[in-house]
């Protein structure tokens, strides 16, 4: 039962952040995806919990998320989002194969995500490089310790790729929005 009320706060977060996506924003041009129906799709698909090893959103709006297979806790599937069809899982291969520990600890409990401070961040990643009218490139979500090695960013990192036809920039947001990191061409 709390898993049932945790994912429908999710549900109701993810809500919020495509209704404000329906609304023209002042601050941003991104078509920002119905994450709402994609994770009603996804949850449907493969129950809850739901953990997130990476979340990617291009340009174009299109989602492809890896999440950790509950069942072989070792392994983890993609699933694609584009135009409101969501992909079957897309079995993911890793050149060496991470150990169930490596992978519960990269992990990100989809309810600890906060999607409707998205919006802001972009405005934020667009005033801190000085790039007011930068595009979206890409979006990710990672714990930054995917290469393996421990660091100080051994933490859940939204990565903001922004461009304009003569600079790139990206910037790097903890969960809670504090910006980590911002480095401009």
């Amino acid at each position: 039962m709390l898993i049932c009320r945790s994912l429908f706060v999710v549900l109701l977060a993810f809500a919020g952040i495509t209704a404000n996506a329906a609304d023209p924003p002042a601050a941003t041009d991104y078509a920002w995806p119905n994450l709402t129906d994609f994770l009603k799709q996804l949850i449907a698909k493969v129950g809850a919990p739901v953990k997130v090893y990476k979340l990617t959103m291009d340009r174009d709006g299109k989602v492809d998320l890896w999440i950790q297979d509950q069942h072989k806790r070792d392994l983890v599937d993609s699933y694609e989002y584009e135009h409101g069809a969501m992909s079957d899982a897309i079995p993911v291969k890793f050149e060496h194969y991470p150990s169930i520990e490596a992978v519960d600890h990269h992990v990100i409990e989809l309810t600890t995500i906060d999607f409707q401070r998205l919006p802001a961040m972009l405005a934020t990643a667009k005033t801190k490089l000085g790039l007011p009218d930068a595009r979206v490139f890409r979006i990710e979500l990672e714990r930054g310790d995917s290469s393996g090695f421990l660091s100080y960013s051994d933490i859940p990192i939204w990565t903001f790729h922004i461009d304009t036809p003569r600079h790139d920039g990206s910037v790097e947001f903890s969960l809670d929005g504090k910006v980590l990191n911002a480095d401009k061409d």
